[in-house]
């Protein structure tokens, strides 16, 4: 008898701090880097995104960025809707990077705009 109060009272609890604590820790969602050897100088910048949802939008925040030259990294967080970006100064820059994922998307004749910044800051 006591089993059957015992187990389910310890899951109870489990789950309870599973969410109690859940914001001490930040998890991401994709880490996606683009080149192996890291430049002599690097930047950080974090935008919180309209967009960034799950693991699939992540890839597709990816996507929309691969083509700048200069991009390092690009780890995600849909968490809390955050994309932290790694980026050679020399090749490019946060407004660069932003107008890339923000750029409008065409499919079957209609136009999109699937990732939109709420907010930029430079991380260093």
């Amino acid at each position: 008898m006591r089993k059957v109060i015992i187990i389910p009272t310890a899951i109870a609890v489990l789950v309870v701090a599973a969410f109690a604590t859940a914001n001490l820790y930040r998890v991401p969602t994709l880490v996606f880097p683009f080149e192996v050897e890291r430049p002599a100088e690097v930047r950080s910048v974090e935008y919180i995104v309209e967009g960034v949802r799950c693991r699939g939008t992540s890839m597709g925040f990816v996507k929309m960025t691969a083509e700048i030259p200069g991009m390092i990294s690009v780890t995600t967080y849909a968490r809390n809707n955050s994309a932290i970006v790694e980026y050679d100064p020399t090749l490019t820059d946060p407004d660069s990077i932003r107008e890339a994922f923000e750029a409008l998307v065409e499919r079957e004749g209609v136009r999109y705009q699937y990732f939109r910044a709420l907010s930029q800051r430079d991380i260093d």
